[in-house]
């Protein structure tokens, strides 16, 4: 992710669309999904956008569970909790990919949920834009 130079892209949901339901397209969401839950650290900043906008809505929140689950189960310093951390990190950087979160550059996310998860973690409130949806403002959850 590096070599990303901190570039953001807008989703391109019709792309992602084609590209995740092709088998013998690198972004095939099962192996994108099969590759995510291994943890495999070569996972591009392309990969997680098309694993995390391709995939279930809310993936971002339910990962963010996981890791509170995991956290509150194992302790923080834990295996599990660590793979938790890892694959919520990594769905949030599929968000920050997309924007800086200001009112011109927001970031994008498949449900409110993971918005208010974003700006929790950011500390501040943050823009947002849903597919289909006007741009909408979250603040952090206290």
């Amino acid at each position: 992710m590096a070599q990303d130079n901190g570039r953001t892209l807008k989703p391109n949901y019709r792309k992602i669309a084609r590209v995740v339901k092709s088998p013998s397209s690198p972004y095939y969401l099962d192996s994108l999904e099969e590759r995510f839950s291994r943890c495999d650290t070569t996972l591009t900043v392309d990969d997680l956008r098309c694993l995390y906008y391709g995939g279930a809505a809310n993936m971002l929140t339910a990962s963010h569970k996981a890791l509170d689950a995991a956290v509150l189960r194992f302790g923080m310093a834990s295996r599990r909790a660590g793979i938790m951390w890892w694959r919520y990190q990594m769905l949030t950087t599929a968000v920050w990919s997309t924007g800086d979160g200001s009112k011109r550059n927001p970031l994008y996310v498949t449900g409110r949920d993971d918005a208010l998860w974003v700006a929790t973690d950011f500390g501040a409130p943050l823009w947002f834009k849903i597919k289909g949806k006007r741009k909408f403002s979250a603040a952090p959850q206290r």
